[in-house]
């Protein structure tokens, strides 16, 4: 990226002079501090920055502002620098005319005028940058916040009752909020019906995970999925937009990015960002891995939870971890009967004894 490695350059150029015993120009306190503060503020944006441009060949105009900015900055400090060595041997070589001497400080003096005011021009138009930066940041925090909360049509999360599971969403919730950096997959597996989704949907839902996750996601898989549809799925959960799929030519016309280019495009949006995404039924590894490039490991703990029918999905996954539902007892068998029909009322005593005769 030419605008992060810009800003690098600028402040290597600061420090050096900054810290050098005898500096060939003067640096004004006040323009250091701004200029500090901008390539800071810059830099880490840039990290978090995801580009809406999605041609590889065209340059991002935020981007290029920036770097333009940035190298005008480095012109006028290195142009006051040869400058600067310049006079000095001008002055040495004319200290034998006091009036010479006089007119060469003057000069000095008219060009460190000019040479504050130009660098004072490219600090402002740096605050330009900043400021519409600072508005790009809080607009993407902002569609966060609303995706962690926004489910799509294809993964409506309903109200459900989970009887039986409480040690089992604790392990899990362990595994989400703790433990290795690295982006980690946790396959729930067991038969169908079993309970993978309804545990699946506490964790989503649990107050630890939207705490600890800048992005949630929740798609539907199943037998009959489509690669595209789950992709824009995802990313407009994550990003917000309702037409993150979309494309627009010189011609104001709108048109469905590539398969691959959405994947790109979803990668490069959770990039840096610490994500959590439930893939609802699974049905085989291979669909696993038509997504899995879609989803950047940036050593931030992010997580894929993944619930499947197969018994042996995380050792197909290479994960030593991996969740197997079991069989309710009676016990919860009963207690999870009881809530779905009744809900929070008790369960009838005389219907509960006629249940018990004919089992």
């Amino acid at each position: 990226m030419a605008a992060y490695g810009a800003l690098v350059s600028l402040m290597h150029i600061i420090d050096r002079i900054k810290n050098h015993p005898s500096p060939p120009i003067y640096l004004d306190k006040q323009q250091v501090e701004s200029l500090t503060e901008n390539i800071t503020f810059l830099q880490d944006f840039l990290d978090a920055y995801i580009s809406p441009v999605v041609d590889d060949h065209e340059a991002d105009p935020l981007e290029r502002r920036i770097a333009d900015a940035v190298y005008a900055a480095e012109d006028v400090i290195e142009s006051q620098i040869v400058v600067q060595i310049d006079n000095r041997s001008t002055i040495h070589g004319k200290m034998s005319s006091f009036i010479n001497l006089l007119r060469a400080l003057c000069k000095c003096v008219t060009i460190k005028d000019d040479y504050y005011h130009d660098l004072q021009q490219v600090i402002e138009e740096m605050n330009f940058i900043k400021k519409e930066a600072m508005e790009i940041a809080a607009a993407a925090q902002q569609q966060r916040k609303v995706s962690s909360t926004h489910v799509g049509s294809s993964s409506a999360v309903k109200e459900s009752i989970m009887v039986g599971f409480d040690e089992v969403l604790v392990e899990v919730l362990d595994k989400l909020t703790g433990g290795q950096l690295r982006r980690q997959i946790i396959p729930i597996m067991g038969m169908g019906g079993i309970g993978k989704t309804t545990l699946a949907r506490h964790v989503f839902e649990h107050a630890l995970v939207k705490q600890r996750f800048d992005i949630c996601a929740w798609t539907t898989i199943s037998q009959t999925y489509k690669v595209r549809e789950t992709l824009r799925d995802v990313l407009y959960q994550a990003s917000g937009d309702p037409e993150c799929d979309l494309i627009e030519n010189q011609l104001g016309q709108k048109s469905q990015i590539s398969e691959g280019k959405l994947g790109l495009k979803l990668y490069q949006y959770l990039w840096g960002r610490r994500y959590l995404i439930i893939m609802d039924d699974i049905w085989s590894i291979e669909v696993w891995n038509k997504f899995r490039s879609s989803f950047p490991d940036c050593k931030n703990g992010s997580r894929i939870i993944v619930t499947t029918r197969l018994s042996n999905f995380n050792l197909q996954l290479g994960e030593s971890y991996g969740v197997g539902m079991k069989f309710l007892d009676e016990a919860s068998s009963w207690d999870l009967l009881c809530k779905t029909v009744f809900g929070g009322e008790s369960f009838p005593p005389e219907l509960r004894r006629t249940l018990q005769r004919k089992l």
